[in-house]
């Protein structure tokens, strides 16, 4: 949101960092309900998608062609910020693939071989069409898809769970102690 620029008032809608996981979603739709004319994006993490995403549901039946850009860190990402920068790394089920893989426990080099859940087969058993990506040269051209197809769509990128979101204001502190490298 830091980068993008809008031209009229009250089209970003955002949590504010509040920590309501879930909200993309259902925001979305709801601004879609209103604007159905007007292009909605839902930029949102793996763990909050799953809170509502029975919503997908919404989207197909009720005709909201709400775009799903979800990134995809198989880890409750806000969270591994915290565990990573206030308790050297220790995870507290942060991960949301099997246990026995060694990002449950914080190790493994980031890469995603084998993401659980599979988004774009879940999108698609909800009858909305998705793609996943791997790569940084692949965004351009899978966002211009995503954002052309005429009918909700959920694109799906793979990002390390080590890359932090920033800035951030630490708990119980003000916007002069924000974290911003």
């Amino acid at each position: 949101a830091q980068y993008c620029r809008f031209l009229h008032p009250r089209t970003f809608l955002s949590s504010s960092g509040l920590g309501t996981m879930g909200f993309g979603l259902p925001a979305a739709l709801g601004a879609q309900a209103a604007y159905p004319d007007k292009l909605v994006v839902d930029i949102d993490g793996d763990g909050s998608l799953l809170i509502n995403v029975q919503e997908l549901a919404t989207a197909y039946c009720e005709k909201l062609p709400v775009k799903v850009l979800l990134l995809n860190n198989q880890h409750l990402g806000m969270v591994v910020q915290w565990e990573d920068r206030f308790y050297q790394g220790n995870r507290a089920h942060t991960y949301l693939g099997p246990i026995d893989r060694p990002e449950a426990v914080g190790k493994g080099g980031g890469e995603i071989d084998n993401p659980y859940p599979d988004f774009v087969k879940l999108a698609e058993s909800f009858g909305i069409p998705g793609r996943q990506i791997r790569r940084k040269d692949e965004v351009p051209g899978a966002v211009a898809n995503m954002l052309a197809s005429r009918t909700p769509y959920l694109l799906d990128v793979l990002v390390p769970y080590q890359e932090h979101v920033l800035p951030m204001i630490p708990s119980g502190r003000t916007v002069k102690d924000m974290i911003k490298a």
